[in-house]
C-alpha cells in the first residue's frame, strides 16, 4: 500500500493533512497552501476521470 502524498506538492502525508471533497472525491493536501492552490484551477491537477495527475497540466 503507498503512503498518501499531497497532491499538489506530492509530499508524503504522515498523520496530518487536510482532506478536501470535490465532486465526490476526497483529496489530500499538506497544508491550507497546497489546498488553495488546488481549488484555485482543480482541472489543471486532475484527468478526466478524477485521478491526481504526476504532472500538473
Amino acid at each position: 500500500m503507498t503512503e498518501p502524498t499531497c497532491v499538489v506538492c506530492k509530499q508524503p502525508l504522515g498523520a496530518g493533512g487536510v482532506r478536501l471533497r470535490y465532486e465526490g472525491a476526497l483529496y489530500a493536501f499538506d497544508g491550507e497552501r497546497c489546498k488553495r492552490i488546488f481549488q484555485e484551477n482543480p482541472d489543471r491537477w486532475l484527468d478526466a476521470h478524477g485521478g491526481v495527475l504526476d504532472q500538473p497540466r
